[in-house]
């Protein structure tokens, strides 16, 4: 293939072979590269070349005309539409140009059917802006405000090393009874039962369903069935103890146990009479949730044989299909084992939903907000199952860039805007409705890859890559029609770098960017006052990949980073590091003092006393900030050093295993959080 054709070639498939960095800076992708991507979609391309006429889903606007291939536009060029509310609109489609025409502005938003002379389509008319922080506030200028927690590490008595959604419901009611009205969670994913030591809960199987190990087994049992439980398992008393005290989450040890506990439960008390409830939760999922449970079965048995049976494209062929006769009889052979994953799929649904109706129950005018991760594990249960609408045989992940100088890597895949499209957004749609399904809200991580994703051959470093687009216009849209269905606001997570006109589509669409505070600087340096922070974003101490406020004052994320060799190697650059922290430290609590109207107030010490009045200063600076919504994440209302998350290391840094510090009264109770809840809200309560 020479070049011409080669660049003709990646156009069309929404390859680009230039890209500009965070600093401006224009770079050219290699033709290796581009022929190594090519490969992978040109695959894919070929697999779904009999596209039809006119796509399976069309997605438009409210209010605005559709744009149809010419060639529907035959005879008469009459259509019918039938509403989704059981009305009915029929009319005639108008030539646009040489190769499209009109289809006239629908004003109902929904999906709904459009017959034509030869085919038949789903239109699916978005609003023209999502759910909004103002609509849920129910007011025009809404000052709400919320804290964000990592499920896993919050604690209950008896939760056997693991935090669960029973914890999420009680710190939703303790933070509601404190004027809080979100509660902003980490992913709640399905990951993957037979092998606990994949826990990062932004590297899920699937994010159709949830993730068992958070189930709140209390929500379906009593504590004496509980206790049986417990007890009827050789030391398991013991070890469940000793997982629950400790400081960090021993994942395999504390999954297994869990696990158990819960086999012990389904077999006993619900095998023999399964409750109407789960039957109909069962029925309800339908081919998708059966999917699902019989890849965990399969999975468990394909990964005791060997290190390959963690990855289905691995398997013997004929289990590489969740359709076939080999899938099926598998299923009939091992109905208790498809069965119980079933069971734990309606647990911790029942007891997510359980979460979310006490959170609302007790005030929050936006409740959970849940998180979608930006892809799956390419071995994982929705890879499997959906596979012709992942990007399978690529990895995404981001460019070389000042903080990762080779690239990042994520080890996921994504959606295939060609398979995508082929299939009508069916897998795009599905996860929507996962994470609406529950909560108040969802942030969607790295939004930025509703327009574009940095894709990286299999195998292959990401200095590899390059930017695949994706149809961004058709994705925002469905994300507002799925967010006002649900009656949920959307935050989009757009740190990093972002094309300006993403910014201004998202914006148009009411889905909100995050402020983080490390990030609202302007180009001297100075931090810039809240006051004129984005108004349509959510306003952020931190992030869990991010460096808690007393961590940052404290230096702690400059000393893991030097520890783990991710820091300047020679003595003088870290000296250069640790005077530009000082200097940033002043710039900091200059903006904080003023945004209290504190006047002069000398600089607090770099130690823990010091960092105390930091964090707190900051929790009320990000109350005064111009957003309709201020998040104060857990770590910081605690006043933690640590951070949940360090990345560009697995093992080097205890990530996604910090426990929340154990409290002999509620968490939100202790003085010092009360403290800090109350500073927010008074900030909130500036005008």
């Amino acid at each position: 293939m020479d070049e011409r054709t080669l660049c003709g070639r990646a156009r069309a498939l929404g390859l680009s072979r230039r890209w500009r960095d965070a600093s401006g800076r224009m770079h050219h992708v290699g033709d290796d590269s581009l022929r190594h991507l090519l490969r992978v979609l040109q695959k894919e391309e070929a697999a779904l070349c009999d596209a039809p006429l006119l796509p399976s889903l069309v997605v438009t606007e409210v209010d605005r005309p559709t744009p149809l291939p010419l060639g529907v536009l035959r005879g008469t060029g009459s259509f019918r539409l039938e509403l989704e509310n059981g009305g009915s609109v029929e009319g005639f489609l108008h030539p646009r140009d040489e190769k499209s025409c009109t289809l006239p502005a629908v004003t109902l938003p929904g999906y709904h059917r459009l017959y034509l002379r030869d085919a038949m389509t789903t239109l699916a008319v978005a609003p023209a802006r999502c759910c909004s922080v103002a609509m849920r506030a129910g007011r025009p200028d809404p000052r709400l405000w919320g804290v964000a927690a990592q499920i896993y590490g919050l604690r209950m008595p008896r939760d056997g090393g693991i935090g669960n959604f029973g914890a999420v419901e009680s710190l939703a009611q303790q933070a509601a009874a404190q004027g809080a009205d979100a509660l902003a969670l980490s992913p709640v994913h399905a990951m993957f039962a037979a092998t606990s030591g994949q826990y990062s809960p932004y590297s899920p199987s699937s994010r159709l369903f949830l993730n068992v190990l958070l189930a709140d087994p209390q929500c379906i049992f009593c504590a004496h069935d509980i206790t049986m439980a417990m007890h009827a398992q050789k030391d398991t008393v013991d070890q469940l103890s000793h997982l629950q005290d400790a400081v960090l989450i021993d994942w395999p040890l504390a999954a297994q146990a869990r696990l158990r506990l819960f086999r012990w439960l389904y077999d006993r008390m619900i095998a023999p009479a399964p409750p109407a409830a789960m039957t109909e939760f069962i029925t309800a999922g339908g081919e998708t949730l059966r999917h699902h449970a019989i890849f965990e079965a399969l999975h468990a048995q394909e990964t005791r044989k060997g290190p390959h049976g963690g990855n289905w494209r691995m398997w013997p062929p004929a289990l590489r299909c969740p359709d076939s006769e080999e899938v099926r009889n598998f299923a009939r052979l091992h109905a208790a084992d498809v069965a119980f994953h079933g069971f734990l799929q309606w647990m911790a649904a029942t007891s997510l939903r359980r979460a979310c109706e006490g959170a609302r129950g007790a005030g929050m005018k936006i409740g959970l907000i849940m998180d979608m991760a930006v892809g799956v594990d390419p071995g994982g249960s929705q890879c499997w199952a959906q596979h012709e609408q992942f990007l399978t045989g690529l990895s995404i992940g981001a460019p070389p860039d000042m903080l990762s100088p080779s690239g990042q890597n994520w080890g996921l895949t994504s959606f295939s805007p060609i398979g995508l499209r082929h299939h009508g957004y069916d897998a795009f749609i599905q996860t929507l409705r996962a994470g609406f399904s529950h909560g108040g809200g969802l942030r969607i991580d790295h939004v930025m890859g509703l327009q574009r994703l940095w894709i990286i051959p299999e195998g292959g470093s990401p200095m590899d890559g390059a930017y695949l687009a994706f149809p961004g216009g058709d994705l925002m849209r469905l994300i507002a029609l799925e967010s006002m269905r649900h009656d949920a606001v959307v935050v989009g997570e757009d740190l990093g770098t972002v094309a300006p006109s993403f910014r201004r589509d998202a914006r148009r669409h009411a889905l909100m960017g995050m402020s983080v505070l490390w990030f609202q600087r302007d180009v001297d340096g100075a931090f810039i006052p809240p006051c004129e922070w984005t108004a349509g974003s959510v306003a952020m101490t931190s992030t869990h990949d991010l460096p808690t406020v007393a961590g940052w004052w404290l230096g702690t994320d400059l000393d893991w980073r030097e520890r783990l060799q991710q820091a300047a190697p020679r003595q003088r650059q870290r000296t250069t590091i640790r005077t530009q922290r000082q200097t940033d430290r002043k710039a900091l609590w200059s903006a904080l003092i003023a945004a209290r109207g504190m006047g002069h107030f000398p600089l607090p010490p770099v130690t823990p006393e010091g960092a105390s009045l930091v964090v707190d200063a900051a929790a009320h600076f990000i109350g005064t900030s111009a957003a309709e919504l201020a998040i104060l994440p857990l770590e910081d209302a605690l006043g933690l050093v640590e951070q949940p998350n360090l990345p560009g290391t697995v093992d080097g840094h205890p990530n996604w295993r910090r426990r929340y510090p154990p409290s002999t009264h509620p968490l939100l109770s202790r003085p010092d959080v009360s403290h800090r809840l109350a500073l927010l809200r008074k900030g909130r309560d500036v005008i």
